[in-house]
């Protein structure tokens, strides 16, 4: 039996030697569809941003009288035109003494050195304006290419696209992306007495969940699942999905039958097809752990995962083991360990030494009486593995060191957030 950070640096070696064998696809995808993917290229602007000199208000766009360094208050200026976002102003260039009325985003006439804001402008006569207050020539003008220089690079290859990054591809009328492909995940579960979601249970069946699990753990990131349904508790049975599983996808993940009893199958058949780098993980929930590779038969192999059936377990092992490293297999470069947080634990937990723990638990955000925050968590009295509504109810995990016997009411303690409720 291995340690949990031993775990954690054999299941990283094995994912990025798998890495290396495997240069990225790259696909190209309309813009919103590389959300969440990683970019395969540099992405430079073709485009100045701002295209051309805009105003940054609405107002009116002067031309300063001769050597001016500020428009002073009681100026008055002719108004010859107007100049709107998609409409600029297309008349004769502006003398001193002379402007436009200009709207936010308009192209400024080159004629055009200040703009004034609306506000501290009043109308005299239809075509005549008088200033209210004094501003700084040059002012309230979005000059050309000031953002963004042509050329210049708006994202690098191996960056994430993320939302934030859309409205500036956007602007540079980007239509598409070039992204790592998505990675194909194969899932299945082995169990006689598993049954799906909305069958009839018969004596001693059960309903199963993993799968859908796995599915929920991996819904917000870019992955392509194969879901492969229950399989037969048989080897053959077991062996010929891990064929079909190893051929269509990059990574396969197992649901049970990586223990040790009469019909746990899955590791013996993973053995046969390829090889497990660990058996057995010291941690809890979640012991009966093993990952390594199947052979393609083609000189290409598939990654394997294997989850202990019990639905808490699993759940654990999922987030906290196999998550990070399936980040790095969809990027290509960043492990995505969970956010820890350090937090005082409000009663005090009592367990056996030897593993790490991973008790569920809900963290919460309180302010103290000196107005400083603080974060407090709660450990649910019962912990055990098959107790899946308090994993339902949880934001969190607590990790107990193994040698740790008794937490005290009181004493801080790290959490590990859940992906999906971190800023709790």
């Amino acid at each position: 039996m291995i340690s949990f950070s031993e775990a954690q640096d054999s299941i990283r070696i094995l994912c990025e030697d798998w890495l290396k064998d495997q240069p990225p696809t790259p696909e190209r995808v309309p813009l919103i569809e590389g959300l969440g993917r990683y970019l395969t290229e540099d992405l430079v602007a073709a485009l100045d941003l701002p295209l051309n000199d805009v105003s940054a208000m609405d107002g009116y766009a002067l031309c300063a009288q001769k050597n001016e360094l500020s428009i002073t208050v009681s100026q008055r200026y002719k108004l010859i035109g107007e100049s709107r976002a998609g409409l600029p102003y297309a008349g004769r260039p502006l003398g001193p003494g002379e402007c436009i009325r200009i709207f936010t985003g308009a192209v400024i006439p080159p004629s055009s050195d200040t703009v004034v804001i609306q506000e501290n402008v009043a109308p005299i006569e239809p075509d005549l304006i008088e200033i209210q207050a004094p501003a700084d020539v040059g002012s309230n003008i979005r000059r050309q290419g000031e953002e963004i220089c042509k050329g210049a690079y708006l994202a690098r290859a191996g960056e994430q696209m993320t939302p934030n990054k859309v409205p500036l591809l956007a602007s540079q009328g980007l239509a598409d992306v070039t992204v790592r492909r998505r990675l194909r995940v194969a899932i299945f579960a082995t169990g006689d007495e598993l049954k799906e979601p909305g069958q009839t249970l018969g004596a001693g069946d059960i309903f199963e969940s993993n799968r859908l699990s796995i599915h929920a753990v991996l819904h917000q990131y870019p992955v392509e699942l194969i879901d492969l349904g229950v399989i037969e508790d048989t080897p053959e049975a077991i062996a010929a999905c891990l064929r079909a599983a190893a051929l269509a996808a990059d990574l396969v993940i197992s649901s049970g039958g990586v223990s040790v009893g009469d019909y746990d199958f899955v590791r013996s058949c993973v053995e046969s097809m390829g090889a497990l780098t660990h058996y057995k993980v010291a941690m809890k929930p979640g012991k009966p752990v093993c990952f390594g590779h199947l052979d393609r038969g083609d000189g290409g192999r598939a990654l394997f995962f294997g989850l202990p059936g019990n639905a808490v377990s699993s759940f654990v092992v999922m987030t906290e083991l196999y998550l990070p490293v399936i980040q790095l297999l969809i990027s290509g470069n960043d492990v995505g360990y969970p956010a820890q947080q350090v937090a005082i634990v409000d009663t005090d937990i009592k367990r056996r030494p030897g593993r790490l723990e991973f008790q569920r638990g809900v963290l919460r955000r309180e302010v103290t009486d000196s107005s400083l925050p603080q974060w407090r968590v709660s450990a649910f009295s019962s912990q055990d593995s098959h107790r899946v509504m308090g994993l339902a109810q949880a934001n969190c995990t607590i990790r107990i060191p193994a040698d740790v016997a008794h937490i005290r009411a009181g004493a801080e303690v790290m959490v590990s957030v859940f992906p999906w409720c971190d800023g709790v």
